[in-house]
């Protein structure tokens, strides 16, 4: 928070100072003999920036929920995962139950630090390897374990989908060229405002044209970053809450199973 506030307020300051020195040096009646077509650009310089800017903020936002949501739905996904294990044979059942348990403090630890540099964990990957060898060994020898086979299955692609949706969040939405556009977009709409110093006017009145305008476009700019980064804890951060339950749900729903034994330690690496 004090950074976004640092960045408003120093951007918008720079842009008060600048329009009072242009305003120092600008002829006696002003740059404009009739400012009546300077607004009117103006008018069309606001409006399409402003629809660049909130189709981008849009673009930024669908990311974030998409991120949202698939860390959501993977986190409900290893709790019915975890639950399906009582329907299957020993001793397959108990050894997928404690590596779901690894594999949630694995992705809580592990792979959400890493997603913030848009990396995924080869932890989480090796607990996943793991399961399936696990579930290769798997005799289907009962209409029970049928059942409960295919109960895992769909649910592992559950999760699998919604691991899949936050890892691709992980790498920014808009593209570079994108930003580009918005940077240099806002540039020329905050640099057009000095056309219109004027010696005459009050310069608190100037100042806070061009600072008001300056503060609206930073913070839509800043918006756009903190949205486009859905795992870097200086924005609109997507923390591993939901995974975060679920290990809890696990632990308290198995805490008086004594086959319960995760093959971790508290943060999901394999134990020694």
């Amino acid at each position: 928070m004090f950074l976004i506030l640092v960045a408003l307020a120093g951007s918008t300051a720079l842009a008060i100072v600048v329009m009072l020195t242009v305003r120092r040096n600008a002829p006696p009646e002003g740059f404009l003999r009739d400012p009546g077509p300077a607004i009117g650009v103006f008018g069309v310089l606001g409006v399409a920036f402003a629809v660049i800017l909130a189709f981008v903020v849009f673009l930024a936002f669908e990311g974030y929920l998409r991120a949202w949501e698939g860390a959501s739905h993977e986190a409900v996904a290893v709790t019915q995962l975890a639950r399906t294990t009582r329907l299957l044979p020993d001793p397959q059942g108990p050894i997928l139950r404690g590596d779901l348990a690894c594999y949630s403090r694995a992705v809580v630890d592990d792979e959400w630090p890493q997603m913030a540099a848009g990396n995924e964990s080869e932890v989480v990957e090796d607990w996943l390897v793991r399961m399936e060898a696990t579930v290769d060994e798997i005799s289907v020898d009962s209409p029970r374990t049928e059942v409960a086979l295919g109960h895992w299955l769909d649910q592992m692609a559950e999760r699998r989908e919604g691991r899949r949706a936050r890892l691709v969040e992980a790498d920014p939405v808009v593209p570079a060229a994108v930003w580009l556009l918005l940077l240099v977009g806002a540039a020329v709409t905050i640099s057009y405002l000095t056309l219109f110093a004027d010696p005459r006017d009050r310069s608190w009145v100037q100042a806070l044209i061009i600072g008001s305008v300056t503060l609206l476009v930073v913070a839509g700019l800043l918006v756009v970053a903190f949205l486009d980064r859905p795992y870097q804890q200086d924005g609109a951060y997507v923390a591993p809450s939901e995974m975060q339950t679920t290990i809890r749900l696990i632990e308290h729903e198995f805490a008086g199973d004594p086959t319960f034994q995760p093959p971790c330690d508290d943060q999901g690496r394999p134990a020694s």
